[in-house]
């Protein structure tokens, strides 16, 4: 049985590029759902996606 204390991250792969994404000067915009920006460009986080808006 794993502890239940244990951190659990479904998608790694992409809490990494967020984590590169805030280190490079984007924000946390909103959470939830998850919403990045940088400026006037955007990201969010939908079903496992970054979709990111039309002035990317």
């Amino acid at each position: 049985m794993e502890s239940s204390n244990q951190e659990q991250r479904y998608l790694p792969e992409l809490r990494a590029y967020i984590d590169m994404l805030l280190a490079k000067g984007w924000v946390i915009a909103e959470r939830n759902p998850l919403t990045l920006q940088s400026g006037r460009k955007s990201c969010r986080v939908m079903h496992g996606m970054l979709i990111g808006d039309a002035t990317i």
